[in-house]
């Protein structure tokens, strides 16, 4: 643990760090002449938060889709559970009837952004290095999110405080609505000036097992032993073991076949960012 704390910057550094990588916040004047240098009102990133209905449409179309795809393994086991039963799409004309502008908030939308957009480059499994070659990490995926909104509205101390959803999984939301190159390059052009690097890292997807802390909760006490329900526990363990590495290589596999297709395709936004301001690829990319 000691030598795993060594290679990051400590919580007062990263703050630090953070502050000289934006002296004047995240919504300064310098921020925004670098990403909308004509204004945020005439900025294509404007459609991050002010989509069209059409975009909007389209947007709760795939959302629906996707959720009714989740759905039809619950409908097979239970095929008539009212509850599983298909729903119908969103429709325009629906969309329009409820739909309403909404002013725009240029300062609190800059600042939004560009902390989504910090949480895809220090977070999602990527690693900031600063120029003494520690990492700047700012937590896992709900820790970078807190960090980033503890940093911009203060310490919160309330265990259910939700302000992390916020900018936790960054702009995962929002990030097709425009070209968010620009505030990516933003970005990489502070971390190089205060000598720092970006590594990429493929997208992949595991499975923890919990189970020894599970049976360190439920441990028997010696005189509870009972040899045909420890024989059954076993057969179970066998069982779970194997289904655990079923799914692991399941899930092997589509990183693999994800990392084949990643190559048929333009390199994701941060990538292509990285590339302008550095003069090269990112450590990481092409994911081999």
């Amino acid at each position: 643990m000691d030598d795993w704390q060594a290679k990051r910057l400590t919580d007062p550094e990263l703050k630090e760090f953070f502050a000289r990588l934006f002296p004047h916040g995240f919504a300064g004047a310098d921020v925004l002449a670098e990403i909308a240098p004509e204004g945020w009102e005439q900025s294509p990133l404007l459609a991050c938060f002010h989509p069209s209905v059409e975009k909007v449409f389209a947007e709760r179309v795939r959302v629906h889709r996707n959720i009714e795809k989740l759905m039809d393994a619950r409908r097979q086991r239970e095929p008539d559970n009212p509850k599983f039963a298909p729903t119908p799409e969103p429709t325009l004309a629906a969309i329009r009837a409820e739909w309403q502008e909404q002013p725009v908030a240029a300062h609190d939308e800059v600042m939004e952004l560009v902390a989504l957009c910090l949480w895809d480059v220090f977070s999602d499994n990527h690693e900031v290095i600063a120029a003494d070659r520690r990492v700047a990490d700012i937590g896992s995926f709900r820790g970078a999110a807190g960090f980033l909104v503890e940093y911009l509205t203060g310490p919160n101390d309330d265990i259910w405080n939700m302000d992390y959803c916020r900018i936790y999984m960054g702009t995962i939301w929002i990030g097709d609505r425009a070209d968010l190159t620009p505030v990516y390059a933003m970005i990489f052009r502070r971390l190089k000036a205060l000598g720092a690097d970006w590594e990429y890292h493929f997208p992949e997807l595991g499975i923890v097992d919990l189970s020894p802390l599970r049976e360190a909760m439920e441990e028997q006490k010696p005189e509870e032993y009972s040899p045909s329900e420890a024989f059954g526990k076993e057969q179970e363990e066998r069982e779970r073991q194997a289904e655990l590495e079923r799914v692991r290589a399941e899930l092997a596999e589509g990183t693999a076949q994800a990392r084949r297709e990643a190559m048929d395709r333009p390199p994701p936004a941060t990538v292509c960012a990285y590339q302008t301001v550095y003069g090269r690829d990112p450590k990481g990319w092409p994911p081999a």
